[in-house]
């Protein structure tokens, strides 16, 4: 990790971080994303803990995919087999086994469901500062409320255009590398750099309900069809959705004067408040 720096505009998880929903599926299509979830639920489960003492959060309470129909549950047989060769427990459910598993949940108009025991959630929170701290301990260095400004750009003998530094409102840092981890303001991000970055905001809502009775310990339940996910709450549910009409942002207004990102840096030159030397 030694010659990374992370710049934060403000402080670390004060943009969408704090209200992410945390949730850990370990089933996908792809077998690189299985292979990238098993390695983030080691981590967050297990590795951050013993290398930091910091807790992610994590809970393992087990997921719980919802099919409708036969199509969803034999794309779903398709994930169980998947999962298999990469040691991911599942089990196809019925309905009735489903209502044995889950007491609250109305499965008459359910053909089946997939259940991943070792499913389950992190706090974002949580996690992000865990990792801040893990990766500080190897070398990295982090600097909040330092918002970047700007990006120079150069074209090289070949007519490639490539990074040679980052503007930051405390001076710039030389690097031939830059990590656009801005999220919604990815995109002007990219625009520092003369890049168009393919991304588009959208409204989200959620709801968290009051105490539910019963459903403490209960699964995370996504419903691929409905575009919808219950996400358990200590003793209460947050559920949220995917609309079929999302309202766009036409534009996210920019946090302040800069941005924060992560780059890779090979040296630095740099006025108060100081920022890394190489």
């Amino acid at each position: 990790v030694g010659g990374v720096v992370l710049l934060e505009r403000e402080r670390l998880t004060s943009g969408t971080t704090w209200h992410t929903a945390g949730l850990l599926w370990q089933l996908r299509p792809s077998d690189v994303e299985v292979e990238l979830l098993a390695h983030t639920r080691r981590v967050v489960s297990r590795e951050l803990e013993e290398e930091t003492g910091l807790h992610s959060g994590w809970i393992q309470n087990g997921g719980l995919f919802i099919a409708s129909n036969r199509q969803r549950l034999d794309e779903y047989k398709r994930l169980m087999s998947l999962g298999k060769a990469y040691g991911v427990e599942s089990h196809v459910l019925s309905p009735a086994e489903t209502k044995a598993l889950y007491p609250l949940m109305n499965v008459e108009d359910l053909y089946g469901t997939l259940y991943v025991p070792h499913d389950g959630t992190m706090d974002p929170a949580g996690t992000c500062t865990a990792l801040a701290r893990a990766a500080a301990a190897r070398g990295a260095q982090i600097i909040e409320n330092c918002p970047v400004t700007g990006i120079r750009v150069r074209t090289d003998d070949f007519g490639v255009r490539r990074v040679t530094a980052v503007e930051t409102e405390h001076g710039s840092i030389q690097t031939p590398c830059v990590v656009n981890c801005a999220g919604v303001w990815a995109s002007a991000v990219g625009q520092m750099a003369g890049v168009k970055v393919p991304l588009v905001a959208m409204h989200h809502a959620y709801v968290v309900t009051e105490r539910i009775e019963g459903i403490q310990n209960m699964p995370n339940v996504r419903d691929h069809d409905a575009s919808v996910y219950l996400r358990l709450q200590g003793d209460a549910l947050s559920v949220g959705g995917y609309e079929a009409n999302p309202i766009f942002w036409e534009e996210v207004r920019r946090p302040g004067r800069g941005l924060g990102l992560r780059l890779s840096m090979e040296r630095a030159s740099a006025r108060k408040p100081p920022l890394p030397k190489f």
